[in-house]
């Protein structure tokens, strides 16, 4: 009887273990067992036994049983495949892999590949670097032997319109340095060349600096020549105010002139040098490019109150940098309003007219929102081209302005405050 019992428990148990494990060892959920008996706790623990992992082969029980843990597979050299026997499904898959390639070796070849392109690209380079250098240098040369020739050139005009009396044979040897070819010139040559370039410089004064250097005290217009090679031109001299020898470069004072004027005229200069002007962007060029020079600045308001201020640097740049502006080294009681703030500092700041954006306003154009062309930022803390209002004045501020100044704004009524007179004249620094 006990052997019938023995007998039927392990029936039962291998019955269980059938039904419910598949080909794999894992837990077999669409077991018929399970469809038919819901209910029954063997089908409720195949849920738990999906999870576990598999019994290793040879188990002996539960208590004795082992985790099967998957080594990762060692790689394999050809030599070792051959060991594996025929029928192997390893070996026939690794054989595959062997057969479409090295991964290793391909990797390899494609990287010298890849590095020996990346070597001719690189000596290409180089050469071409090389090449465009040589051609840099050789239009340097040319450039510069173009210049001497043009230079000479003019040097050679200019002694022959101030007089200067040379051989026919000597005029002839100036004249052969514009040959191309020639490199070299004698001593001769050269000492020919640059005496009439002195003496030319002599034919009008460089400023009014040097105008009031000979004795000439008196204001006034005058003909002055800061480039020698360049046409001279007019300007009002100061030769009073602070030593005189003061170029005025703006006037303001009635409202006679437009101040709201193209790129083209402020470049050229406008206005009567007796009153209301600007004498030119260029000529401010001309006048500041050599040298460090003073600007100076006079103001007075309908009130009669007279207030200035100087910058002991003062430039103006050529128009390939748009007349950028430097005014630095501030000394008066007008206040600093050309360097007021971060966003309202007009030192280093590039010229602007209605027709010529420049300033730093991405929304729109100082020039043309406040009439006038001067060094904006974004936009203003100075602008002395503004229009010329009599006294007090509303809305925009659009009028001769500068920040600093005492009264700005009458707070009672909102008006603000125009100037009535302007001036903005230069000298050089060591006068």
């Amino acid at each position: 009887m006990k052997l019938s019992i023995s007998f039927c428990k392990c029936f039962c148990l291998s019955f269980f273990l059938t039904a419910f494990l598949d080909g794999s060892g894992s837990m077999n959920s669409d077991s018929p067992e399970c469809s038919q008996r819901e209910g029954d706790p063997p089908c409720l623990s195949s849920l738990v036994a999906m999870s576990l992992p598999l019994l290793e082969k040879g188990c002996n029980g539960l208590g004795s049983c082992r985790l099967h843990v998957l080594m990762p597979e060692e790689p394999v050299t050809f030599e070792e495949i051959q060991d594996v026997p025929p029928g192997d499904q390893q070996m026939e898959f690794k054989q595959v892999i062997k057969h479409t390639g090295d991964p290793n070796k391909q990797g390899s070849s494609r990287a010298r590949t890849l590095m020996d392109r990346l070597s001719l690209v690189e000596t290409k380079v180089v050469s071409m670097a090389s090449n465009l250098q040589k051609l840099q240098e050789e239009n340097r040369l040319n450039l510069n032997r173009l210049e001497e020739q043009i230079s000479s050139l003019a040097a050679l005009l200019l002694g022959i319109l101030s007089g200067c009396k040379l051989p026919c044979s000597e005029s002839v040897l100036k004249t052969s340095i514009l040959d191309l070819g020639k490199e070299h010139k004698t001593e001769e040559t050269t000492a020919l060349l640059v005496e009439p370039s002195e003496k030319s410089e002599h034919i009008h004064p460089r400023d009014c600096a040097e105008i009031h250097k000979q004795g000439i005290q008196d204001n006034g217009i005058y003909t002055i020549q800061p480039i020698p090679l360049r046409q001279p031109f007019e300007a009002y001299c100061d030769m009073v105010t602070d030593g005189g020898g003061w170029t005025v470069i703006q006037r303001r004072q009635d409202g006679t002139e437009d101040f709201n004027r193209t790129w083209h005229e402020y470049k050229q200069g406008f206005g009567n040098l007796q009153g209301e002007h600007w004498l030119g962007n260029e000529h401010l060029h001309s006048l500041t490019r050599l040298g460090q020079h003073v600007l100076h600045v006079e103001l007075e308001d309908w009130y009669g109150v007279k207030r200035h201020a100087m910058y002991r640097k003062f430039k103006v740049a050529s128009e390939a940098n748009k007349y950028r502006l430097t005014a630095r080294e501030y000394k008066g009681n007008a206040g600093n309003a050309l360097s007021y703030s971060h966003n309202y500092n007009h030192d280093h700041k590039y010229f602007t007219t209605w027709d010529s954006d420049n300033d730093n306003y991405s929304m729109g154009n100082c020039g043309a929102y406040y009439g006038a062309g001067w060094w904006f930022d974004s936009c203003l803390a100075a602008n002395l081209n503004g229009k010329y209002h009599h006294g007090r004045y509303s809305g925009v501020t659009n009028g001769i302005y500068w920040g600093t100044w005492y009264i700005l704004i009458d707070k009672r009524t909102s008006q603000k405050y125009s100037f009535k007179k302007a001036e903005m004249k230069t000298r050089p620094i060591n006068f």
